[in-house]
């Protein structure tokens, strides 16, 4: 279930490896598997914050099934769909960012891996300022690495949160459109949340990026309020 199709589900994982390994007790190989899983769960149950710790898809009420689709519909063979990205948008207060831990709890039970980075727009760019300031963009594990996925260890699904709704600066674009531009291509997928209406992202994005955030991502519109969302809503 991913981009590059090496996202196994357990059953798989364990099934290849037993078969790489003739005569290793199947036991063995669910050992080995459910511990590496259980360690990767941890670390990304422990990036997901507080607030959101029991965020679940059944949460969602009447959006349910436009996130399920939406985030199914990205992670097909290309040869069969050109979607790579998945945006929620709406008004502060429709429960965005609550989805969006929903969706990345969901992902986790099924295959920890398909998660590569959970960032904010304010928090990633903040470091990437720093990183392209001091020519550091480049080193493993930056935060440029795990949105450009340069090391090639980075292209599960990436999570940003809360993209600037103010027009944005020209290194913001750039970025924006140099790291996308990759995952568009590649077929790594993405998850993002803004407050940006889809009929405003050409004034924001400008008309490049907000072609290609249209045409290459399913858009899900938090437009309504749902009883079921009111007391776990942040954006």
């Amino acid at each position: 279930m991913a981009s590059n199709y090496k996202f196994e589900s357990r059953d798989e994982r364990i099934e290849r490896m037993q078969r790489d390994n003739p005569g290793r007790p199947i036991e063995l190989c669910t050992a080995v598997v459910d511990g590496l899983w259980e360690k990767r769960q941890e670390l990304v149950n422990s990036r997901i914050p507080e607030r959101f710790k029991d965020a679940s898809m059944s949460d969602l009420g009447y959006l349910e099934k436009d996130v399920m689709d939406a985030i199914q519909e990205i992670f097909e063979p290309p040869s069969e769909n050109n979607k790579v990205g998945v945006i929620f948008c709406g008004p502060t207060g429709s429960g965005k960012t609550h989805a969006a831990y929903a969706v990345i709890h969901m992902l986790c039970e099924k295959n920890p891996e398909i998660i590569a980075f959970m960032t904010t727009y304010a928090e990633a760019f903040s470091s990437l300022k720093n990183e392209f300031t001091h020519d550091s963009y480049d080193e493993f594990s930056s935060v440029w690495d795990k949105l450009n996925n340069n090391s090639g260890t980075y292209d599960g699904l990436l999570f940003v949160d809360d993209v600037s709704s103010q027009k944005l600066t020209e290194f913001e674009v750039d970025k924006l459109l140099q790291f996308l531009e990759k995952r568009f291509n590649s077929y790594m997928p993405f998850l993002l949340t803004t407050n940006i209406s889809p009929e405003n992202f050409k004034m924001v994005f400008g008309e490049r990026l907000a072609s290609r955030l249209l045409g290459y991502c399913e858009v899900v519109e938090f437009n309504k309020a749902d009883k079921r969302l009111e007391s776990t809503q942040k954006i």
